[in-house]
């Protein structure tokens, strides 16, 4: 095991968060979205799994490897954290809400499989409106795994890495030894704005690139992270969602 690693400072940590921009391009709001009501219910949703992966890149291939990490975080505590006070001074109510068995059941095919850019998949957008009237929620937001693949990242996909990437990983060994491992939010985050039984996909921003691990020493045995040292992470990600948030919310228009 690791020795003893201190936490990030919170100076380094808000670089960190500035350099956290979410690729623009990757916003994508839809034309004509009509304004939610001032004080509508907007339901917080996570379907992302609380685990980080860690994939170690090497020249030879015989030696890369893929690892994931069960991890004791609250993904919805993380999410409503990240959009709770935006929601809040334009007037929405953000109501956290878990993942109905349906909406749980699909999730390979309304997250996973679906190529989000072009909309929510047909027999997806049902199970979001029966979620809304069971909540009387005006509207989503939902947190779910992407793929390091065209139909998620687009442009900004890392071609050097496995596409069956997905979800919140960090990379080693590229850039030698001694480089500190990238960070990638391989995510989409949702906002779905529900009128009756129809629901529609207002705005997606995919997560993307999380610059460097700062704070990052290597352990002794790259197959068997400590808990602790990966506990380092839960704040950074946390910075990366939040500024993922700030992109999807700039699309959220409200009648007053």
């Amino acid at each position: 095991m690791s020795a003893r690693t201190p936490a990030p400072s919170s100076a380094a940590l808000c670089l960190v968060a500035l350099s956290l921009v979410p690729e623009a391009a990757l916003a994508a709001p839809v034309p004509g979205n009509p304004p939610l009501p001032a004080g509508a219910r907007v339901g917080i949703v996570s379907q992302l799994d609380a685990e980080v992966t860690h994939f170690h890149a090497s020249k030879q291939i015989e030696n890369s490897f893929l690892k994931t990490y069960p991890m004791k975080w609250s993904v919805s505590t993380m999410l409503l954290d990240a959009v709770q006070d935006r929601l809040k001074q334009l007037g929405l109510v953000a109501v956290a809400v878990a993942p109905s068995d349906e909406l749980t059941r699909a999730r390979e095919r309304c997250f996973l499989d679906a190529a989000l850019a072009k909309g929510l998949p047909k027999e997806c957008a049902p199970l979001f409106a029966r979620l809304a009237a069971t909540e009387r929620l005006n509207a989503i937001i939902v947190l779910g795994p992407g793929r390091n693949d065209s139909a998620h990242a687009g442009a900004t996909r890392h071609k050097e890495l496995p596409e069956y990437l997905r979800g919140w990983c960090f990379v080693t060994g590229e850039g030698g030894p001694d480089a500190l491992p990238s960070l990638l939010n391989l995510s989409e985050l949702l906002l779905i704005e529900v009128s009756g039984p129809t629901a529609r996909l207002s705005a997606r921003q995919w997560g993307g690139n999380g610059q460097s691990w700062l704070g990052y020493k290597s352990p002794p045995d790259l197959k068997a992270f400590s808990e602790q040292q990966l506990g380092q992470l839960q704040a950074l990600f946390a910075y990366m969602l939040r500024q993922q948030a700030d992109a999807l919310l700039l699309h959220v228009e409200v009648a007053h």
